[in-house]
């Protein structure tokens, strides 16, 4: 969604390149996933073919929503809307399929593993505090020109 409503040339290409390398990780995995399940090739065609029309659909929305002559309180509403969902799924498939199943592996200690998962975390919030751009940073004196924290 967030391709389709940028409009930005240069954003669109980035989140473009983003979104591909992340969809080259997911096809990877769904594949090792499909082969491990040993499911019918019809399933095999349908998870394929939901997970290759996902991102199509999304950019489409996205456009749409862009694009589209609503009113821009509904449009933030429809763009917050999609973003929660879009959170609430990552957060799910995070915890409950990939976070639960590494921590009960016995290959490592389960502290060592949340350790580490906090030091991720940890990495991911401090970089959430970088300048995005060069919008954000005075080009007299390299300061950042919004608060870290309003």
């Amino acid at each position: 969604m967030a391709v389709g409503s940028e409009r930005d040339w240069l954003m669109v290409f980035t989140l473009t390149g983003a979104l591909s390398a992340h969809k080259l990780l997911l096809a990877f995995a769904l594949g090792v996933k499909i082969v491990e399940e040993n499911q019918t090739l019809t399933t095999h065609i349908r998870a394929v073919a939901l997970f290759a029309t996902s991102t199509p659909v999304g950019v489409a929305i996205g456009v749409a929503i862009q694009l589209g002559t609503i009113h821009p309180a509904t449009k933030k509403l429809v763009e917050g809307l999609i973003q929660a969902a879009a959170t609430g799924t990552f957060i799910y498939i995070a915890f409950v399929e990939i976070v639960a199943p590494e921590l009960n592996k016995p290959d490592l200690p389960p502290l060592l593993k949340v350790l580490f998962l906090s030091i991720g975390y940890g990495i991911m919030c401090c970089a959430q505090l970088l300048p995005e751009g060069e919008d954000d940073i005075d080009p007299v004196n390299g300061t950042m020109t919004t608060p870290l924290f309003t």
